[in-house]
């Protein structure tokens, strides 16, 4: 092979199944767990964290969640995109947010990244479904983002040249950018360069956050280095300190577990590990490196012998993470759940702010844009694993200026913005028709920037929008119907109430969207009013649900499980069931949760989160043996990332089996002791922390 070369192929990999999207809007305002972080304001600055927490979304409305997968894997072909030329091959999954799969050195016979060998979606991302390995592309949102498990565009181009170019692109719905993701593989080049360019499609201010996730595959040997001598640390549950790198210290619990370690810094402080080493750190971590400025933008991660990935970039990109599950057996569980027993990997993240808490402004019409450079990186081992930190970084600095300079990544990004910006391509995959109702919504006031959204995009959930839109009328199904799609914003507010209050579209199922779009802006009065009004136009579970979640948000849980039983009395849909037995649960109703989960239909009862709670309620209604034979052979299917239900009902399990057979009473005494002496079987335990 003497050019570069783009094909698409089929690759097929085993795959659970990513299953339908959740027809219920999340009320909620669920958010990632970067989004909740406590900052230490003895070693943070005020400079520092001015953007730490500022501008979150009221939750991941009007996307779907994606939750019903499940673990069942089987083979799959995929659409790949390939990229490759006579040094490197690149694979890129379009039906999955772009995600670059696997980036192999064709010289060294060697993949530079985490290259999962199947696809299973756990619930990680802000959409619930999140799968490892690769590089992800992360935009909108503190989190995994809207599209981590979506459909991309895709379409095929060319430098003038006739470099071949895939461009990937998406309308972001909640801050209202469009984005594209455009790889170049010039012939000659030894690394794979990534081209990103977000606009704000509208002239109003908006929030931006974009981190591009790298997958590389965890051993004791790999160092993970990078131009900093600062962090940002935080290990899950605790706060965000900044303290030096490349040693951090730890707290005395933090180091008991695992062979963290080897901990002791040069200075003799026993409480520090040296968190370059990911395989050293003891429970899961981030670190948000504090690169200088001026500073060239990288971060590697190597092998014993030298040899590894980098990742560079233009000066726009600042911030670089490393992510580290940490040795505790949790953390471990975590790493086997999302692939198979024996796979591992770590995360080397690069993004536009320097923390994934903050969220950055973005002027009307801004755009933004930068290069990112994905490649080997070789020098000698003694230099990579050298003690002196300044030294390790230095020769690995030293062997990126010879291989990739600024000046050429510089170079990259002008050619890029000059010879494609504005140049069409031709698709080879489609995504949702978002973009295309905005733009008929909007008119001038939405800017595509040259990317085109063509009408054959449009699927069943974009033309009943267009048909509000264009026809000042919204479909009305039926109601027992699974509704399909959202909307949010002040213009569609505006639409859905002069169709009501015109009359063509005074039905329940516009009072609905209505309520769901008004609620979205934490206007809860107006969005009961409005379920209200849409359940006397016709009933519907969804309504019913909807009052439900608003009840929940009023800490009235007696109110919200009597609806959640009206609704899934209506239709057993698997969604509106899991809420409902959650919310018998959370009302103290416990016979009522196993009354409900006995009469329900065998394909929802079997799933992972309903026997959760039914387990749950057997629990507190003191069936501990059947209980505890349950609770010994669950698969978790969708357990959230921190999440500690399944430790949780163990170490009630085993409390209230002390009481039951010697009398002891029930505290926190008792719970303490159990979690000392009565471990949870080793597939329970997916706890983050100590």
């Amino acid at each position: 092979m003497s050019k570069s070369q783009l094909t698409v192929e089929n690759y097929s990999i085993p795959s659970a199944s990513l299953g339908k999207s959740n027809p219920l809007p999340d009320l909620t305002a669920k958010r990632d767990l970067h989004a909740q972080i406590q900052i230490d304001e003895n070693s943070i600055t005020p400079e520092e964290s001015k953007y730490m927490g500022w501008g979150h979304a009221n939750g991941i409305l009007p996307y779907l969640m994606q939750d019903q997968y499940d673990r069942k894997k089987k083979p799959r072909e995929w659409k790949a995109v390939i990229l490759e030329n006579d040094h490197i091959r690149a694979v890129f999954m379009p039906e999955l947010g772009g995600r670059l799969w696997s980036l192999t050195d064709k010289h060294a016979g060697r993949e530079l990244l985490h290259k999962n060998p199947v696809f299973q979606p756990a619930n990680l991302a802000l959409r619930n479904a999140w799968f490892s390995g690769g590089v992800e592309w992360n935009i909108g949102m503190v989190g995994h983002g809207p599209f981590t498990a979506d459909d991309m565009f895709a379409e095929t181009l060319a430098l003038d040249d006739g470099t071949p170019v895939l461009r990937m692109f998406q309308y972001e719905r909640v801050r209202r950018l469009v984005y594209r993701i455009e790889a170049i593989l010039p012939d000659d080049s030894r690394h794979l360069y990534v081209r990103v360019r977000i606009d704000n499609t509208s002239t109003e201010d908006t929030a931006v956050y974009w981190w591009s996730n790298i997958a590389v595959d965890e051993r004791k040997d790999v160092r993970v280095l990078v131009p900093a001598e600062t962090g940002y640390r935080w290990v899950y549950g605790g706060i965000l300190t900044k303290e030096p790198v490349p040693y951090q210290t730890f707290e005395k619990d933090e180091l008991s577990s695992g062979d963290a370690s080897k901990p002791g810094s040069e200075d003799g402080n026993p409480r520090a590990a040296d968190i370059s080493y990911p395989a050293r750190i003891p429970q899961t971590t981030d670190c948000f490196f504090g690169l200088p400025d001026g500073q060239r933008r990288w971060i590697a991660a190597v092998g014993g012998d030298g040899y590894g990935l980098i990742q560079a970039s233009t000066d726009v990109l600042k911030g670089r993470k490393l992510f580290a599950w940490g040795m505790r057996d949790g953390a471990r569980n975590w790493q086997a759940f999302l692939s198979e027993p024996g796979q591992a990997y770590l995360e080397i993240q690069a993004g536009l702010a320097p923390t994934q808490l903050e969220h950055l402004p973005m002027k009307g019409g801004q755009t933004l844009s930068w290069m990112e450079a994905y490649g080997p990186i070789s020098t000698p081992g003694e230099v990579v694993h050298d003690k002196d930190w300044h030294a390790a970084i230095g020769g690995i600095e030293k062997a990126l200026e010879a291989v990739c300079s600024p000046a050429k990544i510089e170079e990259m990004l002008r050619i890029a913005e000059r010879e494609l910006d504005g140049k069409k391509g031709k698709f080879v995959h489609a995504g949702m028709g978002w973009g295309r109702v905005q733009q008929a919504l909007l008119g001038d006031q939405f800017d595509s920037r040259g990317l085109a959204f063509p009408a054959s995009c449009m699927r069943k959930p974009e033309r009943g929008w267009l048909s509000l839109v264009r026809d000042g009328f919204l479909p009305c199904p039926d109601p027992l119907a699974e509704p399909d799609s959202y909307q949010i914003g002040d213009e569609w507010e505006t639409l859905l109430k002069k169709a009501i209050d015109s009359g063509s579209s005074d039905h329940w199922y516009a009072w609905y969207q209505l309520g769901v779009t008004v609620a979205y802006k934490s206007d809860f009065d107006r969005a009961k009013t409005c379920f209200k009004t849409s359940l006397n136009r016709a009933p519907s579970p969804w309504a019913l649900r909807c009052l439900a979640k608003l009840s929940q948000l009023d800490n009235d849980h007696p109110a919200a499980a009597k609806l959640l039983l009206e609704a899934v009395a209506m239709k057993p849909q698997r969604n509106l069931a899991v809420e409902a037995v959650e919310s018998l649960c959370k009302a103290g109703r416990f016979a009522d949760a196993v009354a409900l989960v006995s009469g329900l239909p065998k394909s929802v009862r079997k799933l992972g989160r309903i026997r959760l709670f039914y387990i749950e309620a057997l629990i507190e209604l003191g069936k501990l043996t059947k209980a505890e034979q349950l609770l010994r052979k669950i698969e978790p299917v969708d357990l959230r990332e921190g999440e500690t239900i399944l430790t949780d009902l163990w170490i009630r399990l085993c409390a209230l089996q002390r009481v039951r057979d010697n009398g002891a009473p029930m505290g926190e005494a008792l719970l303490e002791q159990v979690k000392l002496e009565c471990p949870p079987p080793a597939h329970l335990d997916f706890r983050m922390k100590g």
